[in-house]
């Protein structure tokens, strides 16, 4: 087992640095549409922060696929670029479109055709209200699934390949236009005579702005001569079953280990649809805050995941722990300052995304938890990277099902039930999933069994 030292190695911190601000800011321009969104859903009303809030938990599950498919295609192409295999790198992408746009075209036909189905399943307990708002959104949402895909297995390639700049550029400039286009189609221009559409608009303009980010990924691709991954029209597009099995031998575990995930925070929506539409609200308020927080540890997730993945590609196996291992002390120093920022302003960041006096009240609580356990946060994410680039992800997808569901769902369920504590119930339930996890991924990285993993 290595002896962590918490001392710094400037040199590979610059390089982790390097790597992981350009994902960090492309998940802050990411994740400022959700943010946006849910800030003019507030102006809207609760209810319709607590529709959206319920959607896009069902649309994250449903794209569970897609992010197992990236994954695989960024833990293959770090690993072939590292072997110096430029060309097997740019095979392992087209594979993955391949893949990822059939199955994307399929489940949004399915969500279309049993949309009310679904909704009904999950979030049946909803007043009508927020389930016919609810409805209208996720009709209109399914419409860019296979253009989503598309855009997060190009990104995953990119940053496999070393390359962060690109996709934090594309992402920015798309999200530019998706702020504009959310507050013209939400509240509607009576000078150019639009209508405001509210929760509709919303939909539309998020449609649009992944239709955008698809294209422009793929233009990219090839005008950009200077791109590890430059496609050319003389480059090999014909279907190969081998690579397709390598990158599923990733994805499959990866996509399972985000459906347990996904699912878990589903069937938690689930639970707190019964508490009501403020605790539903107060929730949404509360995850919205922690995406913030959580922008800079996946930067470093990322950053990790690539070094971690073209060092065994190398078979530099010391390489990798080291990067590991400075990855995880600079996450868990950044991680522990903004958990204690969250704390101190838990309450002004709550009025951001609500103007309710109880909405308000309630999600400083849930803000307050997440601020205290980011350190742990980032345990989790770091090492689970680290175990995702080696190929061990199959342990990250069982331990992901021991720890969140049975920690988040069912102890936040029982204590609920039991006690009546609410949302205490729910924080108390997050609060041992992160603990559990965090140190499950820590003792298996700490092995180091993973550096000789072949994927």
């Amino acid at each position: 087992m290595k002896k962590f030292k918490f001392r710094l190695d400037k040199n590979a911190d610059k390089k982790i640095i390097q790597l992981a601000w350009p994902s960090i800011m492309e998940q802050i321009l990411e994740m400022m549409v959700g943010m946006v969104s849910t800030i003019f859903m507030g102006r809207i009303g609760t209810n319709a922060v607590a529709a959206v809030g319920m959607d896009n938990m069902l649309i994250s599950f449903l794209q569970t696929v897609f992010f197992g498919l990236s994954m695989g295609t960024t833990v293959i192409v770090a690993r072939v670029i590292g072997e110096g295999n430029k060309e097997e790198a740019k095979r392992t992408l087209m594979q993955s479109i391949y893949m990822a746009l059939v199955i994307g075209i399929l489940l949004s036909v399915f969500g279309k055709i049993f949309s009310v189905s679904i909704l009904k399943l999950f979030f049946g307990g909803a007043n009508i209200k927020v389930f016919n708002i609810a409805l209208s959104y996720f009709n209109i949402i399914l419409l860019n699934l296979p253009f989503f895909v598309v855009d997060i297995t190009v990104s995953g390639a990119m940053r496999g390949a070393g390359d962060t700049k690109t996709p934090m550029i594309i992402t920015g400039i798309v999200n530019i236009l998706n702020i504009i286009l959310n507050a013209v189609f939400i509240f509607g221009v009576p000078v150019l005579h639009i209508p405001a559409m509210g929760v509709v608009g919303s939909a539309i303009a998020v449609t649009i702005s992944r239709i955008l980010s698809a294209t422009l990924r793929i233009i990219v691709l090839y005008v950009h001569k200077g791109l590890k991954l430059n496609l050319t029209f003389k480059d090999d597009y014909s279907i190969k079953p081998k690579l397709m099995k390598r990158i599923v031998n990733i994805g499959i575990p990866g996509f399972i280990e985000q459906a347990v995930m996904q699912g878990g925070f589903l069937i938690l929506e689930v639970v707190i649809v019964t508490m009501g539409t403020t605790a539903m609200a107060a929730y949404q308020v509360g995850i919205n805050v922690n995406a913030l927080a959580y922008f800079p540890i996946f930067g470093f997730s990322i950053a990790n995941t690539t070094l971690v993945g073209q060092s065994l590609g190398e078979r530099k196996f010391k390489k990798a722990e080291h990067y590991s291992y400075e990855s995880l002390k600079i996450t868990m120093i950044v991680a522990f300052v903004i958990g204690i920022l969250m704390v101190i302003f838990s309450k002004q960041l709550a009025s951001i995304y609500s103007s309710d006096p109880v909405v308000i009240k309630e999600s400083v609580g849930i803000i307050c938890t997440f601020g205290v356990i980011e350190p742990m946060l980032a345990i989790l994410n770091i090492c689970s990277a680290t175990l995702k680039a080696a190929g061990d992800i199959k342990y990250v997808m069982v331990t992901s099902f021991v720890g969140l569901w049975s920690c988040r769902v069912f102890l936040s369920f029982g204590f609920n039930q039991l006690f009546a504590l609410g949302m205490k119930a729910v924080m108390i339930g997050i609060f041992f999933d992160f603990s559990s996890r965090s140190i499950m991924y820590l003792l298996r990285m700490n092995k180091g069994e993973w550096k000789y993993l072949k994927v």
